[in-house]
């Protein structure tokens, strides 16, 4: 049996480009797919954020879109969520010394955050107990 699966997807003709660019589709978009969720793993652990910090990022990013030039702005997004929302009294965190830490992120670290978030919300966990969903997600 094989490893390899044969969905089908729909690509923006301009990455589509870029990924003939690279070689044969397939071979470029699993290669390429490992290796961002490598990097995604490598920078979440860097980033050290304590199980209700987690909480907090996933309250605050549930239904929210980030792509790759807004994810850098998460310390924003995190900032609103503390001042008006006041997520940083529910999950028991420091706001601001938080939205300092995420101001100081790195592009792919901002990212791998938001992809953590990402998880938990298309994730099989409305069933599990949120600690245990964000631990697994956030590799905390």
């Amino acid at each position: 049996m094989s490893d390899y699966t044969r969905p089908t997807i729909h690509i923006r003709s301009n990455l589509d480009e870029q990924i003939k660019s690279r070689g044969s589709r397939s071979t470029v978009i699993s290669r390429d797919l490992e290796r961002l969720y490598t990097l995604y793993r490598r920078a979440l652990a860097e980033v050290k954020l304590t199980i209700d910090e987690a909480c907090l990022i996933v309250d605050a990013l549930n239904g929210s879109l980030m792509d790759a030039n807004t994810a850098r702005l998460l310390w924003a997004n995190i900032a609103d969520a503390v001042s008006m929302d006041g997520l940083d009294e529910k999950w028991s965190v420091d706001g601001p010394a938080l939205v300092e830490k995420l101001r100081g992120l790195s592009d792919i670290q901002a990212l791998a955050v938001v992809d953590a978030a990402e998880r938990f919300w298309q994730g099989p966990y409305r069933e599990t107990d949120i600690y245990e969903a964000v631990e697994e997600c956030f590799l905390v």
